[in-house]
């Protein structure tokens, strides 16, 4: 993640963050020409969420947009006791954390939706004179949503009872499944464990669909929009009817978490905004022998959270003048103030997004 910055006739600033998901970092400020009046080097930090989709085509085409900034706060972290400064390189060490409750960084852009959440960090040299521009710089950095639960296996267990054509009774069927657990990495495996009862059942079951589903969920003031994408799908043989494969009998089965399609593109991550808002589930569907369309299925899903894979290009090193000796001051610990935040807490809810608070 590179800076962007304005450029000074006086001097430059840079900030860089030191880690990708702890917030710490430096601000670099070099003045290189008398006469940049000022006093403050600012900190900030700034949000955002973009959504964006279309409904309709040709002249009946809509396209819907919605915008959040969720978090902005900038604080004063040195002031220099002269308006002044003198000519040099100084060194503003700084470290920061976040709210718990903010979504994690996200990107994606399809052919027809679109959804972003960024994260800033931004450095300012405030000047005096209104004839000379502001020092600043900024750097894009990523977050992965914190951890909301503790890192363990599920479980789940269905049985319904089936009927062919609506009303003839063919006997229960029973599936219980477990997944190893319930947060993963892309290229991560998940263990499955099946066990099937169709014991009581008289229809055979011809087989099992497995599917990693990834449901994205975008708002626009009042409107929304949700699709689900197969990520990858896996067959696996039933069972015949009046038997079971139950403990030590059970299936195991074992699915690499990844694009099945594209296996080169990167899985975007789970994240809980306000109006971007993505979950993954792992899905596991009996296919019965015969027409059971009015019948509930023994349907197992578990919902499971992907978390952010780091580019292995975030950290991009700074290039430093060849006479680069700064003065280094202490590190500020920045403490946000919790009404910055309000807006975060207030509106983000974990699998419900758009619903109205009670």
């Amino acid at each position: 993640m590179g800076n962007s910055y304005r450029k000074s006739d006086y001097g430059d600033i840079a900030i860089r963050t030191e880690q990708p998901f702890y917030f710490a970092g430096n601000i670099y400020l070099n003045i290189c020409k008398t006469g940049q009046k000022g006093s403050v080097i600012e900190f900030s930090i700034v949000g955002k969420e973009k959504a964006e989709w279309d409904e309709g085509s040709g002249d009946e085409q809509i396209t819907y947009r919605g915008k959040n900034k969720f978090y902005s706060q900038s604080i004063p972290i040195y002031t220099f006791q002269n308006q002044i400064p003198e000519i040099g390189q100084y060194v503003f060490p700084f470290q920061f954390q976040l709210h718990p409750q903010i979504p994690g960084s996200f990107e994606y852009k399809g052919l027809h939706e679109s959804g972003f959440i960024t994260y800033k960090v931004k450095a300012k040299f405030t000047s005096s004179d209104q004839n000379k521009p502001n020092i600043r710089n900024k750097q894009e950095f990523l977050v992965r949503e914190p951890i909301k639960q503790l890192v363990i296996g599920q479980q789940q267990e269905r049985m319904n009872n089936l009927y062919v054509c609506c009303c003839i009774n063919k006997g229960t069927s029973r599936v219980k499944g477990a997944c190893d657990k319930n947060h993963y990495l892309q290229g991560d495996t998940a263990k499955l464990t099946l066990e099937i009862d169709n014991s009581n059942c008289y229809l055979n079951i011809r087989y099992f669909d497995i599917e990693l589903l990834k449901e994205l969920i975008l708002k626009a003031n009042a409107n929304s929009h949700k699709s689900i994408q197969t990520v990858l799908a896996q067959r696996i043989p039933g069972i015949q009817a009046r038997s079971k494969q139950v403990g030590s009998e059970s299936r195991i089965i074992e699915i690499k978490l990844m694009n099945q399609k594209r296996p080169q593109l990167v899985l975007t991550p789970t994240t809980n905004g306000k109006i971007v808002n993505q979950q993954y589930y792992l899905k596991i569907t009996p296919k019965f022998q015969g027409c059971i369309c009015c019948s509930a299925k023994p349907v197992i899903q578990f919902q499971i959270v992907m978390l952010y894979l780091i580019p292995s290009d975030y950290i991009q090193p700074l290039q430093q003048p060849s006479d680069w000796n700064p003065q280094t001051f202490e590190p500020v610990l920045i403490k946000f103030d919790q009404q910055h935040q309000m807006n975060i807490a207030n509106n983000m809810q974990q699998n419900g997004p758009f619903q109205d608070k009670q």
